[in-house]
């Protein structure tokens, strides 16, 4: 088992950051937390598994950063550059300290952050992010998932134990290495497109999408995400993403989905970065995409966006 010296810096942590940062503890490695708010001396977090809980400490950043520094970022995707900003203020910094990143939706980065060693990682774990009657935070792993980081080839083809990607391998199972995850990303994005505002606006669990009352729209969704996909050169089909939708929707049939929590909360959601980013791809490839305007329409009915 692989023991790398590496620095893990997770933001947050969030419920994603904070099952990531747990399981690297659990694997033996040196791992500090870059909290959201000024705190001194450690975080401390919980982490509620089916079977068992974990409670876990880990020190706040101190800088300046070592050089074997890798940072982990899950964020909503409206905190994407603002997080990436921040770091690249702390001392130390440099850029190509490796950046995993995860979020929803679809962000236009800057051009200077576009020059850091960003590492896209997708991933299907369910986790709820919340604070007990003791002020302590709590993360509720509801749905134990797959996931997949981008890693360079060169890496891919020649690991080493000090390879970032080898370690949250072995730390976080299952997780695939892979050279390009545009499709595997445009996936799980056309996917949210549908299932987030859907259930938003109809306050209503996953699984009620799999009723045949709501086939025409979900199919409809899915083939003009799809179309954009297309305008992108992502090679997707509506077939496979309208069939991945529904086994989605199946297999967390329960579950609220990330933007009806959000809108429970009264937290801002992240519409703008999934239907709006959407629709505003598809104007400029020429794509039309009016199910998803319409959608987008009585979400800001009933919301106010």
């Amino acid at each position: 088992m692989t023991k790398a010296n590496l620095n893990w810096v997770v933001l947050g942590p969030g419920a994603i950051g904070g099952i990531i940062a747990g399981a690297l503890l659990e694997h033996g490695q040196s791992v500090s937390v870059l909290p959201r708010k000024n705190r001194t001396r450690e975080i401390n977090w919980q982490v509620t598994h089916k079977q068992f809980k974990a409670d876990y400490s880990a020190p706040v950043i101190t800088q300046p950063l070592a050089e074997n520094t890798v940072f982990v970022i899950a964020v909503k995707a409206f905190d994407v550059i603002q997080a990436l900003q921040r770091i690249t203020t702390l001392h130390g910094f440099n850029k190509a300290m490796p950046i995993i990143i995860s979020h929803n939706g679809m962000v236009e980065l800057p051009e200077p952050l576009k020059e850091l060693n960003l590492h896209p990682l997708v991933t299907t774990h369910g986790a709820v992010r919340s604070r007990n009657e003791n002020a302590d935070l709590c993360i509720e792993h509801r749905g134990a998932g797959r996931s997949w980081l981008e890693v360079d080839p060169a890496v891919r083809n020649q690991p080493t134990d000090f390879d970032p990607g080898l370690v949250l391998q072995q730390a976080f199972p299952p997780l695939t290495l892979e050279q390009d995850l545009s499709q595997r990303r445009w996936l799980k994005f056309v996917i949210n497109c549908v299932i987030n505002p859907l259930t938003a606006v109809h306050q209503c669990a996953n699984g009620e999408l799999l009723k045949e009352s709501w086939q025409a729209q979900v199919y409809s969704l899915v083939a003009e995400a799809v179309a954009v996909a297309n305008s992108q050169n992502v090679s997707l089909t509506t077939k496979e993403c309208y069939k991945e939708v529904l086994l989605v929707a199946k297999e967390t049939a329960l579950n609220h989905s990330s933007m009806l929590q959000d809108i429970q909360q009264q937290r801002r959601t992240e519409i703008k970065q999934l239907t709006g980013y959407l629709i505003n791809a598809g104007k400029t490839a020429g794509v039309a995409t009016p199910t998803h305007q319409q959608l987008l329409n009585e979400f800001q009915q009933r919301y106010s966006g």
